[in-house]
């Protein structure tokens, strides 16, 4: 298969929105009016916040696919991506994903076993920024390779999951957008990128053992 060149124009999109940066937040809820201070449990917020909660994810169940549903949690969350210089971003749990990313695909009303397919996806997608692939040689060319190969696996379990196959195409596209989401990230995958001119993949069967 020939190599899937990303949309550019997504992640340059993503880019324009360089809202001041705040802390990534893991929360699973939209926003909502902050309480005031008070000693005693505030029932009725509590009672407006679940309400809130029930009511978005009722929004999310009823979209058509899963990257709709990653299209509204942007819409609703684009506020809380991490815009820091650094490349990687905060990753607390140290499993490859950025946090702020990793919330996103938390609140996704999904099976588990897909959400565990897209978190795959986007550990794979943000691999290539733990290395310097600026100088083009053959080491950096080997590695980036290796790295690139793995989006074959994703495939392989999307695909045993029976996702669709636009939907597979799309959420990539969307993660990738998520994370080059700054300038520096993305010259960074352009760099990375580039070494891959040239290289072809061999699709693997749909089978879980691709799915980490």
């Amino acid at each position: 298969m020939s190599k899937t060149l990303f949309t550019i124009a997504i992640i340059l999109s993503l880019m324009g929105c360089n809202h001041s940066t705040s802390n990534p937040n893991t929360r699973s809820t939209p926003p909502s009016n902050d309480a005031p201070p008070s000693s005693a449990p505030d029932t009725e917020t509590d009672n407006q916040e679940e309400e809130s909660t029930s009511s978005f994810s009722m929004e999310l169940r009823a979209q058509p696919s899963v990257d709709d549903q990653l299209g509204l949690i942007y819409e609703h969350f684009d506020h809380t991506l991490d815009r820091t210089d650094s490349l990687t971003g905060t990753d607390d749990n140290q499993d490859g994903i950025r946090d702020d990313i990793e919330a996103f695909l938390n609140m996704l009303e999904v099976e588990e076993p897909v959400r565990n397919a897209l978190k795959q996806n986007a550990r794979h997608v943000q691999d290539n920024l733990h290395y310097d692939f600026t100088e083009d040689t053959p080491e950096n060319e080997d590695l980036a390779f290796e790295i690139s190969k793995n989006y074959v696996k994703v495939i392989a379990c999307e695909g045993f999951l029976g996702m669709p196959v636009r939907d597979m195409t799309n959420t990539s596209k969307t993660l990738v957008a998520l994370t080059y989401n700054t300038k520096a990230r993305t010259m960074a995958f352009l760099a990375y990128n580039r070494l891959l001119d040239g290289n072809t993949y061999v699709l693997l069967d749909d089978k879980e053992e691709y799915c980490e």
